[in-house]
């Protein structure tokens, strides 16, 4: 897709981040997050009845070459993770090599977004 609403990392600090409360996740278009440190982590917030699932879409592909010297070249799968309903996962951080899109951000989507909160950290490294 090419229409993700952006959400806006939080920038952690050495002696520690008041977490801002988390935002409605696009349900229908996906999120995107700035990621250009590969240090970026999401927070999914699962306050819906049931169960949501969460993919990661991946920019990365691999090669196999066989026997006979022919390559072949596969897309790297894109991960869905199940989301229980009344819990928060926190998914990351993000390869920037196997997730970053050609603007540096991750894009993630929803089955659902109805009661589904999240917020990004990028996390500092002291």
């Amino acid at each position: 897709m090419a229409n993700e609403t952006a959400l806006t990392p939080i920038n952690s600090t050495a002696p520690g981040t008041v977490l801002t409360a988390s935002a409605a996740v696009d349900g229908t278009n996906g999120n995107k997050f700035a990621n250009p440190t590969g240090r970026a982590i999401i927070e999914i917030t699962n306050g819906a009845a049931g169960v949501i699932n969460v993919t990661f879409t991946t920019t990365a592909t691999y090669n196999v070459v066989g026997t006979n010297g022919t390559s072949v070249t596969y897309n790297v799968a894109d991960p869905l993770i199940a989301v229980t309903n009344a819990t928060s996962k926190v998914f990351g951080p993000f390869d920037k090599s196997l997730y970053n899109d050609t603007n540096g951000n991750v894009i993630v989507n929803y089955s659902s977004g109805t009661s589904i909160t999240a917020r990004v950290i990028e996390v500092f490294l002291a």
